[in-house]
């Protein structure tokens, strides 16, 4: 008998999430360039998946293992800036150590809970940055299957 074999994924049967170059610029440029687990917001036009924009999350709380966003500004920025300029949470991106590129165990807690209260929400962006390598790789949740990552392909514009 044969024994079934695992592929990977073909490019074109990945979900697709178009993301802004500046966005993948900034994300480099500070998480990429600071120890792990640090991390930011993805935002993007209401009703849409794009990612237009990224803020670097300053007031964070981490440790060597963890990142957790600081939910009081954040709050406060969708409210105030962010969903007046019409833009809102599309996920979030963070770093972490040696070259562990899956969402955790607790990250997908995290975003499944995310994922219940915002159901305007089909997918969340939550791509890794391994700033040892120096790379980021495209990771979403879909809302049909929240605890499991799938790979995903950016198209950048």
């Amino acid at each position: 008998p044969r024994t079934p074999q695992r592929h990977k994924q073909r490019q074109s049967d990945l979900p697709v999430v178009n993301v802004a170059h500046k966005v993948c610029k900034e994300v480099m440029l500070t998480i990429g360039n600071r120890p792990p687990e640090s991390g930011g917001i993805l935002l993007g036009p209401v009703g849409t998946n794009d990612v237009t924009d990224f803020f670097f999350d300053r007031g964070r709380t981490c440790t060597n293992a963890t990142y957790s966003p600081h939910c009081k500004t954040i709050t406060r920025m969708m409210k105030e800036e962010w969903l007046p300029a019409g833009i809102d949470m599309k996920g979030f991106v963070h770093s972490h150590p040696g070259s562990f590129d899956r969402l955790s165990a607790g990250d997908l807690v995290y975003i499944s809970r995310l994922l219940e209260i915002n159901d305007d929400m089909d997918l969340f962006v939550a791509p890794i940055v391994i700033p040892s390598e120096f790379r980021l790789k495209p990771l979403v949740v879909l809302r049909d299957n929240p605890k499991t990552a799938c790979e995903a392909r950016f198209e950048y514009f």
